[in-house]
């Protein structure tokens, strides 16, 4: 079984605003559920991995697939590097409107060491202002993300895990048009065919920070933005898909985390 944990960290924030506990709690989330990758949005340089930085609080276990991006990937992928190595990873700049150069790709194949298999990860970020012209930019992720996994596939020939912040779907008040064309591209939503799933939506205001520098009060998620998806033929069989909803979930961002797990 393959499991992976996706989850938009809320790196983006203004200056005064502090980090808080927060990466320490995504420390905790993750260790808690043991997955095997690790997919981070919003993972910035001068936050996420300033403070208390987060490729530090997993080290013990997870290592970043490397890119030309380096501690500037606000998409990054971690792995599992006692069960897997890297085969292959990059990093993709989205075209056209970006904030911080955060709007990206970051893709990795990977190979299990005692078996062989091979699979790859993506991490993305979608372009995230609402309106038409901001409709259309997702649009253009939509194809660009397309072209990146049918890259993959021809050169190595392997199933594609796709997960992130998608910045459109159910209760948003962005255009579901980019979900919709992934649908018809050939992607596959996890959330529907997983044979155990939950119709948690995936994103909520932000939680409070209290006198002791501690996040506090995540209120519960009533709109969607993030996804776990597959694409190709030889796309794993997803076992259960799942939206994290604790009282540290709620606490660590205004997106909560999210778990696939796959037939491998």
């Amino acid at each position: 079984m393959l499991r992976l944990y996706n989850h938009n960290i809320w790196g983006n924030f203004a200056a005064e605003q502090k980090l808080g506990n927060r990466n320490k709690l995504i420390k905790k989330l993750i260790f808690e559920g043991s997955p095997d990758f690790c997919c981070f949005q919003e993972c910035n340089p001068t936050s996420s991995r300033r403070d208390d930085p987060i490729e530090e609080l997993i080290l013990e276990t997870y290592a970043e697939a490397p890119t030309e991006a380096g501690k500037n990937n606000f998409t990054p992928v971690f792995y599992n590097k006692e069960r897997f190595k890297v085969v292959f990873s990059d990093w993709i700049r989205y075209s056209g409107l970006n904030d911080l150069d955060s709007k990206s790709i970051t893709r990795a194949v990977f190979e299990e060491k005692a078996s062989g298999k091979r699979v790859a990860v993506f991490s993305t970020h979608f372009w995230w202002q609402v309106g038409q012209e901001h409709t259309l930019q997702r649009l253009e992720n939509v194809k660009q993300l397309k072209a990146a996994a049918e890259e993959v596939i021809k050169e190595f020939g392997v199933p594609v895990i796709i997960s992130g912040d998608l910045n459109n779907g159910l209760g948003a008040p962005h255009d579901t048009r980019p979900y919709e064309k992934l649908m018809k591209e050939g992607f596959t939503d996890i959330r529907h065919t997983a044979e155990i799933t939950t119709d948690s939506h995936t994103c909520h205001g932000y939680p409070t920070l209290n006198e002791k520098d501690e996040y506090v009060n995540g209120p519960e998620p009533f709109f969607t933005l993030d996804y776990i998806m597959t694409y190709g033929e030889k796309a794993l069989r997803p076992l259960k898909f799942e939206v994290l909803t604790s009282k540290d979930a709620l606490n660590s961002s205004d997106h909560c985390p999210l778990i696939g797990e796959f037939e491998f």
